[in-house]
């Protein structure tokens, strides 16, 4: 008994322990980042023959403040699993001078519409570093998205209201990068990664960021720049669809330990 509880322990200080100085920059098994994302907003939804613009037909506010996190633990000196949570929400508010149909419902010419969307974007993948060394590291990674996508438009006029929402997964492949200026040190950084999903005729998924970033001890801070396109839609004319451009700066704080 006693045996397996000090084989537990030892365990449980392999997983949490620092790496050693001559894993380079990066010694940490943990790192945690909270991100302020100022988003901006464009794109079109294309619903049983109508094209709405989400700027000039539904009037959706831009620069939005939205939170997200990432976990990444390191399994091992080339070896990380990410785990990421993005909260996307937008809201619009607009009186529209042309008629809309929007899945099904038709809204007027002068009509006051207010509609929102959400998307709750959860990410876990792995990533291998196939080049690692004292100026940093760049690998890919593969794994997968969880989207659960709701929506609602609302004619305050009309009073017609309609409500929507489609949860889906999608397999991610990506590229990702850290360099450190100067060798050996971490005190700045330089970091990007982009991944996606062609899903040819369907569309696709691509996501992307970069930025740069300081580091005192295990706390980090990083401005930097994120774009998300999504195109999905069905084959075939007049097909139902979405083409939406999420993009805008970030700061980031960071945690290693």
């Amino acid at each position: 008994m006693e045996k397996n509880i000090l084989c537990a322990l030892g365990g449980l200080l392999f997983l949490t322990a620092p790496l050693s100085a001559s894993e380079g920059p990066e010694s940490y098994r943990i790192e945690i980042s909270a991100s302020l994302w100022r988003m901006n907003t464009n794109g079109t939804i294309h619903a049983d023959g109508s094209l709405v613009d989400l700027v000039s037909d539904l009037g959706v506010g831009q620069r939005r403040r939205l939170f997200d996190g990432q976990l990444t633990l390191r399994l091992g000196r080339k070896h990380r699993f990410v785990l990421e949570g993005r909260p996307i929400s937008i809201r619009g508010l607009n009186t529209i001078n042309r008629g809309v149909t929007y899945f099904g419902e038709n809204y007027s010419v002068s009509e006051t519409l207010k509609s929102s969307a959400d998307v709750n974007y959860i990410y876990g993948g792995f990533h291998h570093d196939w080049f690692k060394g004292s100026m940093g590291r760049f690998g890919s990674s593969i794994g997968a998205a969880y989207l659960g996508l709701a929506g609602s438009i609302q004619g305050l006029e009309s009073g017609l209201n309609k409500h929507n929402s489609v949860p889906f997964g999608l397999p991610l492949t990506g590229l990702d990068f850290r360099v450190f200026p100067i060798p050996g040190k971490r005190w700045i950084d330089l970091e990007g990664g982009v991944r996606g999903l062609p899903a040819g005729g369907y569309g696709h998924w691509v996501e992307g960021s970069a930025g740069i970033g300081g580091w005192l001890g295990p706390v980090g801070v990083q401005l930097g720049y994120r774009e998300m396109l999504i195109n999905f839609h069905q084959t075939g004319l007049n097909a139902n669809g979405l083409n939406l451009r999420f993009r805008g700066p970030m700061v980031s704080a960071l945690w290693s330990w």
